[in-house]
């Protein structure tokens, strides 16, 4: 049974009408019960989930879907890359040590992963996405964006604790996983689903150097890297998988109020679900 309060949030019904089996059975049928009708076509929110008011349970709801069975597989797969590439980290931290090819790389990568730059960024498209009432994929897509920056952003700090890796330039040991590339291919995730590869290849393009960036910045490993980019990846497909499921169906409540069998006065009700 579903919970009562959801049922009279999505489809209030009431219907007074006597049982055909009453002692006023003679009178008219009582008409059927109508649902309210649904919201026009094309509001992003018409499947009433991706709303200000449940930005925090759906928080919740996709911070859990992470460990969903949907996801086992490019888990496995991450993990695997992620593990495979542990055996070049050397070689890679040599290979960046010594040429720095590409400065400007590493000092942009570091910029634009940095909390003072996306948040605003996130709110901002958060904000603008709310008002977009007639562009529900902009609508849509930007409210996943602010969903997976949060998650991301929990998941990557707790598995960084977690884990105390020390980083290749000996700064702190918060080496794994790289946050700027998980958020990077969260974002990108997103995208793709939204506009498919004319938006998703490029910002997958961008995650990629973003990544690069951290690894010629000295500051991660090759397997930090690969990890971030696959947590980034699985966050991102799980908010628009989840977001995207709508709210339960509602069971019809139905009232009836009728003269109570074998009482001259008095009424019976009952409500059905």
């Amino acid at each position: 049974m579903r919970r009562a309060w959801l049922t009279a949030a999505l489809l209030p019904i009431l219907v007074f009408a006597p049982r055909a089996d009453s002692p006023q059975s003679g009178e008219p049928p009582a008409p059927a019960a109508v649902s309210e009708a649904p919201p026009p076509e094309g509001k992003a929110s018409a499947d009433g989930r991706r709303t200000s008011g449940r930005f925090l349970s759906n928080l919740g709801r996709n911070s859990l879907g992470l460990f969903s069975g949907d996801n086992l597989q490019p888990f496995l797969i991450g993990a695997g890359a992620t593990g495979a590439s542990a055996f070049l980290d050397d070689n890679g931290q040599r290979y960046f040590g010594s040429t720095r090819r590409a400065k400007w790389l590493g000092d942009g990568a570091d910029f634009l992963g940095r909390p003072y730059v996306l948040t605003p960024i996130a709110g901002v498209l958060y904000g603008i996405g709310r008002l977009s009432h007639d562009h529900p994929r902009f609508r849509n897509g930007t409210y996943d964006i602010a969903q997976v920056f949060l998650i991301n952003a929990a998941y990557t700090t707790a598995i960084k604790y977690a884990s105390y890796r020390l980083r290749p330039d000996g700064s702190n040991h918060l080496s794994f996983p790289s946050g700027h590339t998980s958020n990077a291919f969260a974002w990108a995730t997103v995208a793709n689903h939204y506009y498919g590869p004319k938006l998703g290849v490029p910002a997958y393009l961008l995650a990629g150097l973003i990544g690069v960036g951290r690894m010629e910045k000295n500051v991660h490993w090759l397997s930090d890297v690969v990890g971030g980019a696959s947590i980034g990846y699985l966050v991102g497909r799980t908010v628009v998988r989840k977001d995207s499921e709508g709210l339960p169906e509602a069971h019809a409540h139905q009232v009836r109020i009728m003269p109570a069998p074998g009482a001259t006065l008095g009424v019976l009700v009952s409500l059905d679900f």
